[in-house]
């Protein structure tokens, strides 16, 4: 077999593996199966918020109950004040990390409005 007949021959496979190596990594990342240590951080942080946002709902309707407060009566932008106090107080027993604390008032504020 000549050195012809042998790239003639593999041609194919060499045409494959360029394309191959070249829409493997456009595949992988537009169709998210690779993503990228800053985007799992986020999530990461996320979940962790969601979580904590969870627990200080939980805080707040437990407080509200023994304070017999109606938590619809704090609704609106007028009533903020009232809620931030109450979740103030639901966020004592919880250990929150400091850079996430802003997140996680503001996330059980929502839950509450």
């Amino acid at each position: 077999m000549t050195f012809d007949q042998r790239a003639a021959a593999a041609k194919p496979y060499i045409t494959g593996f360029i394309i191959g190596v070249i829409a493997a990594p456009i595949i992988a990342f537009s169709a998210g199966w690779v993503s990228t240590s800053s985007a799992r951080t986020e999530a990461v942080q996320n979940a962790r918020i969601d979580t904590l946002v969870s627990i200080c709902s939980a805080n707040v309707e437990r407080l509200a109950a023994a304070q017999n407060t109606d938590l619809a009566t704090l609704k609106g932008y007028q009533n903020r004040e009232a809620r931030d106090l109450l979740v103030g107080a639901a966020l004592i027993d919880v250990e929150v990390p400091e850079e996430l604390a802003s997140k996680v008032a503001s996330g059980c504020n929502r839950t509450i409005a």
